[in-house]
């Protein structure tokens, strides 16, 4: 049974403004300071578990020449082109009914393309021992990782832990984001993991689960397999885009179906929405200073993230605990811990301001 990775690339990541922006995501940018995007990241990782030809790589219109800048070597069948943004349901069944197309039969792996993942044996493993259990059961695997922290901006999973077929396990609820008391109470419990949005299971069981719980979407996507990975493809996507639902996977499929599980993942990860989870991820000089710029000077400071996309010089003297973000777009000077003003600030712009920095 051939195995195929889903890489979704078409979230804007506005929280990392300025250097995520509509025009460049933070999947294209190298936000590590390593000479490679966190798309780059994961095709890497992709091709551990399969075949370049088996990688599909989901993104907007707008940037399919960024991505085949990055990716220079993808087939241009691997690509699944959304003409507008419908979310992660509505994408995710675009590729597997591309891939449909083309077999009866698969495993399927869909993962994040904006996530950073720093054991890449440990990663292949877990997604090795998942897509052999799903070639033999009917359910849907996710990827939970152990919580360390009561991360506000997760999700949540709350598995069984007394499981006969540990490492997967049954999942009793779903928390979308709690608030910081909750996920206290979750990381004390010890029975809680964080989403990671990577999910895997057989091609039949996926689509059969957007049949039962997506049903119209469903529908237009069956009318038009034929024509995918065709000529055809694009006029009957262009066409039947618009008519689709716009919801996110877990909404659509894993809150509702009762064959989920999940399986634990013992590789470090980090979903990168705010500075503060790439400031943890990012390699730091003896003061605790995270700088990406290629000419960057730190005086009398610590603990400072810094972004700096261009190859400006760059003085910073006197700084404690502080984000510097800077890209063509935009600068952030701002207290590391008040970060999550910097989405309620962009959102006071005018419209047409917001258009040309955004």
């Amino acid at each position: 049974m051939k195995h195929y990775v889903v890489i979704m690339a078409g979230g804007i990541g506005s929280r990392l403004w300025p250097v995520s922006t509509h025009q460049q995501p933070k999947q294209f940018r190298d936000m590590l300071g390593i000479g490679k995007s966190l798309l780059q990241l994961a095709y890497e990782r992709a091709l551990l578990l399969t075949d370049a030809e088996y990688i599909l790589v989901v993104t907007n219109t707008q940037w399919v020449s960024l991505l085949k800048e990055q990716l220079p070597d993808i087939p241009e069948r691997c690509l699944v082109v959304e003409p507008l943004r419908r979310n992660t349901a509505t994408a995710t069944l675009y590729a597997l009914n591309k891939i449909a197309n083309l077999e009866k039969e698969a495993i399927i792996t869909i993962m994040p393309s904006d996530h950073v993942v720093l054991e890449d044996k440990k990663f292949t493993a877990t997604l090795q021992n998942a897509a052999k259990y799903v070639a033999s059961h009917t359910e849907i695997l996710t990827v939970g990782i152990k919580a360390t922290r009561p991360e506000v901006n997760y999700g949540y999973i709350q598995y069984l832990p007394d499981s006969p077929s540990a490492p997967i396990f049954t999942i009793k609820t779903f928390t979308e984001k709690p608030t910081a008391e909750i996920a206290n109470t979750f990381l004390r419990s010890g029975d809680f993991l964080w989403y990671s949005g990577i999910k895997i299971a057989r091609l039949t069981v996926l689509l059969q689960s957007f049949s039962d719980f997506l049903p119209e979407t469903n529908q237009l996507f069956e009318e038009v397999r034929p024509y995918l990975n065709s000529s055809e493809e694009k006029r009957c996507i262009d066409k039947i885009y618009p008519q689709s639902e716009g919801v996110a996977f877990r909404q659509a499929i894993l809150y509702k179906a009762t064959n989920v599980k999940v399986i634990i993942g013992h590789f470090s990860w980090t979903d990168i929405t705010l500075w503060g989870e790439l400031y943890d991820v990012h390699e730091k000089d003896y003061m605790g200073n995270a700088a990406n710029g290629k000419q960057v000077m730190m005086y009398n400071s610590s603990n400072c993230l810094v972004q700096i996309a261009s190859d400006k010089l760059v003085l910073i003297n006197g700084l404690d605990d502080f984000i510097i973000a800077e890209s063509s777009k935009g600068l952030v000077i701002c207290p590391r811990n008040k970060e999550h003003e910097i989405r309620s600030m962009l959102m006071e712009l005018k419209r047409d301001v917001a258009e040309k920095y955004l």
